[in-house]
């Protein structure tokens, strides 16, 4: 007996280490990134080229392209070349949209914009036109980086491969969208205003993010049953979870869009881009010849695991699950309490057990996409410690027994760790360089000031330039008791690419640009944003609370810095930056 035990006794151990080696080795495949095929250097005319992406995703990264920009016409005209050079006819959009939308403090914020979106269609080989599917992504960036290039580049070149294979069965459109970053407004003209928008079948969205990992699944929308097994079959490695969805909702009008959808995240690293690529030609190929009206089918959740690659399932049976946790969380709750009834050890772990329970019954019917996080750890650890109460293990070591339920946190390793890696690692939202400077002309004191990237003023003053003040012909202003009827026409000499007009003082009853009626607000400042109008004359009437004095702030922002203010006083400054001009109305 004695030798028996000591025999026992590295058995155990050994069974501890090992169970220990493979948790770390698991834990390691999870944060690993993942391995992405290198680019091949002589990929051939049907193929996508990582090599080739990367020539029009540095051209369209030298420099910010925001909306109304120079810069971003200069994206524009570019895909607009490349896409005519490979025998396509794209069209632009031109729309004026507006949306409005409240921020965190109930000021009411109004955006008003002139985009231009850059639109194809592709014939396929079917006779009878079905639903067609679409690929969308965009070409402006926010101001101060030139961000959302290699999802652009990569739709680019997956054009250019399908072009050189066999047609598809669908018609193919192709949405490149302006305005973005500026509350989705090119997205929404589209959807508003252009016919090819009431009829699509599937649409496949591309969105450019910092890193260099593999074209990943956001989301989706509709019945993603047949997308999701369609996106499981990739050749090219899938990453992506339901759980995504189950997070902060998609505010895209895309959304809205064809009978099903799908939103993937794209980074423009040399191996990231073939991964994207060969994914994006895939799922076109593979939709493409899809009959797109029977696209929508049951939605399933679906993750990425260590080894395992993609595995997805129906929703319908997240509540099965979960029904199954709750009766090896009882049993198991059961057998601890029944076998160590009086010691605290047994008391803590059931409420732990029950306490999750409860969580994974809140998960399951709140977001049932991203039931799994939960479900799959909790039974796991449930079933390692329902094996403890067996008679096989009753006469084992303490080590074994540890190595066994070692063993039950596999699956919280494989799933939870990469999701708190990736929310330790979530990148920053883009900011302004360090060095980066501000150039304001500022109408109410007549002189001109340099800022520093937090939007400091100087002790010292800049130079004059040729930068004009805003262009303010005032109309009316009429203040009676009750309300205060304003009215003016702004020009922007400057042609400024955005123009930001905000009250302050008085609430608006209530707006008008032209003949557009805006929205108001009931408290807080009302803030309203103009891209791409150019040097046109706008006529604004406003009416206001009466009997105080309000202010109404106009600022217009262009990308750059004025280059006579730099070869006067500045030449060892960078030229990256923005130059402002500044006005007021104060309404006594």
């Amino acid at each position: 007996m004695h030798m028996n035990r000591l025999a026992a006794i590295p058995a155990g151990a050994a069974g501890l280490a090992a169970a220990l080696l493979m948790a770390a080795a698991l834990a390691w495949l999870a944060l690993r990134p993942a391995p992405l095929p290198a680019a091949p250097p002589d990929a051939g005319p049907a193929a996508f080229s990582a090599t080739r992406a990367l020539v029009h995703a540095s051209f369209l990264a030298q420099t910010p392209r925001p909306i109304a920009s120079d810069a971003n016409v200069r994206a524009r005209d570019y895909l607009l070349e490349k896409l005519r050079a490979l025998g396509l006819d794209p069209q632009v959009q031109t729309a004026t949209v507006s949306s409005s939308r409240r921020d965190d403090a109930g000021h009411a914020r109004l955006t008003v914009a002139v985009v231009h979106n850059i639109v194809l269609r592709i014939r396929g080989s079917a006779p009878v036109r079905g639903h067609p599917l679409m690929l969308a992504s965009h070409y402006d960036s926010v101001p101060d980086a030139p961000d959302a290039a290699g999802a652009v580049a990569a739709l680019l070149e997956s054009l250019r491969a399908l072009r050189q294979g066999a047609p598809l069965v669908n018609d193919l459109i192709v949405l490149i969208a302006d305005g973005e970053h500026a509350g989705s407004l090119g997205a929404r003209a589209f959807v508003e205003q252009h016919p090819w928008a009431r009829k699509i079948g599937l649409v496949l969205r591309f969105e450019g993010v910092q890193g260099h990992g593999p074209l990943t699944l956001l989301d989706t929308h509709g019945g993603n049953g047949r997308t999701v097994a369609a996106w499981a079959r990739l050749d090219a490695a899938p990453a992506g979870s339901s759980h995504a969805s189950a997070g902060e909702a998609d505010q895209s009008p895309l959304r809205t869009l064809g009978l099903a959808g799908m939103r993937f995240a794209a980074t423009a690293g040399s191996a990231a881009m073939q991964h994207s690529g060969d994914s994006i030609v895939s799922l076109a190929r593979t939709f493409g010849a899809h009959r797109l009206e029977t696209i929508t089918a049951p939605d399933r959740v679906y993750f990425t695991v260590p080894l395992a690659g993609a595995l997805h399932y129906p929703e319908r049976i997240v509540w099965h699950i979960t029904r199954v946790a709750c009766a090896l969380c009882l049993l198991v709750c059961w057998a601890t309490l029944r076998y160590g009834a009086k010691r605290t050890g047994p008391l803590a772990l059931s409420a732990a057990m029950a306490g999750l329970l409860v969580a994974l019954i809140v998960l399951s019917a709140a977001k049932p996409g991203a039931a799994h996080l939960l479900a799959w750890p909790l039974i796991g650890v449930l079933l390692a410690a329902g094996a403890l109460h067996l008679p096989l293990t009753a006469a084992l070591s303490r080590h074994a027994r540890a190595a066994i339920l070692a063993t039950g946190t596999m699956p919280a390793i494989a799933l939870l760790v990469p999701l708190a890696a990736a929310v330790c690692t979530r990148p920053s939202p883009t900011t302004a360089p360090p060095d980066s400077i501000t150039y304001l002309a500022d109408a109410t004191t007549w002189k001109s000031y340099w800022l520093d990237g937090a939007g400091s003023r100087a002790t010292t003053a800049a130079p004059r330039t040729g930068i004009a003040f805003p262009q303010i012909e005032m109309l009316k202003n009429e203040d009676t008791p009750a309300r205060r009827r304003v009215a003016f026409a702004l020009t922007s000499k400057n042609a400024a690419p955005t123009i930001e007009l905000r009250v302050k003082g008085a609430r608006v009853l209530a707006a008008r640009l032209g003949g557009r009626v805006l929205a108001t607000q009931r408290r807080g400042d009302w803030t309203l944003t103009l891209h791409g109008m150019g040097q046109r004359r706008l006529p604004i009437k406003l009416e206001l609370e009466g009997g105080a004095t309000a202010r109404i702030h106009i600022q217009e922002s262009i990308p750059g810095l004025p280059a006579e203010a730099i070869a006067h006083e500045r030449t060892h400054a960078p030229r990256r930056g923005r130059t402002l001009s500044t006005d007021m109305l104060v309404l006594r």
